[in-house]
This record gives C-alpha cells, structure tokens and sequence, in this order.
C-alpha cells in the first residue's frame, strides 16, 4: 500500500496562524496609532508562528518559516484589502510586514538556539 505524504499540515497551519496574527495585529495597529502610543508591541506575536513552524518542521526551520510568513503575508494583506475600507499607505504596510517577516524568522531561530544549548547541555 502507498504511504501518503503529509507534509502539507505544518504549513497549512503556520499560514493559518501567520495569518491570523497578521490580521490581528494589524487591527491592533490600526487601533493604537490614533491613541500616540510609543512602539509597536504587537510586532512580537509574530515570534510564535515562527516557533510553531521550527517545531514542526525541524529540518529547515528558518527557510520554512519565511515561506509560510510570505504567503501569510499575503494572505493576510488581501484578506485586509477586501475588508478594511481605509488602509495605510502601501510603503507603510510593506515596511511593517518586512518588520513581521523578521521577527517570525526571530522565532524560529529562537527554537533552534534552544534546540543547539540544549544538545550542549546533554553531552
């Protein structure tokens, strides 16, 4: 009997999480940049979809984690363009989903620095 490939499950979950962070994210954004608060805290959720997809696909963490973080993004920005009636300028949003991809890639690195001190530690 044929075995089946199930590799489709661990991004099809990092998107639907990347995506959902997006868009809460960026609502979050959207709220708090009439209200003159300092930073952009919200940035930092992106860290779990990348710790998510190092967990699961630990072979190539980092590069998993950007391609699921790209097509969340997009994901995430039609889902917004279809619902949100007023948007921030495009060169806006390019930059904060640029700041999102990086702090997913931070995540998975994260997991593989944990995964690195806790090798060392065993031997």
């Amino acid at each position: 009997m044929l075995q089946r490939n199930n590799r489709w499950p661990a991004p099809v979950l990092g998107m639907m999480l990347y995506t959902l962070v997006f868009i809460f994210a960026h609502h979050f954004w959207a709220v708090a940049a009439e209200q003159a608060m300092r930073g952009q805290p919200e940035l930092l959720l992106f860290l779990l979809p990348g710790m998510l997809m190092a967990l699961l696909q630990p072979d190539s963490p980092l590069v998993s984690t950007l391609w699921v973080a790209v097509v969340g993004t997009l994901l995430g920005m039609a889902w917004m363009w279809l619902t949100v009636t007023q948007m921030h300028s495009w060169l806006l949003i390019v930059a904060w989903s640029l700041s999102a991809l990086f702090w997913a890639g931070c995540g998975a690195l994260l997991v593989r620095l944990m995964r690195i001190m806790l090798a060392m530690r065993a031997e």
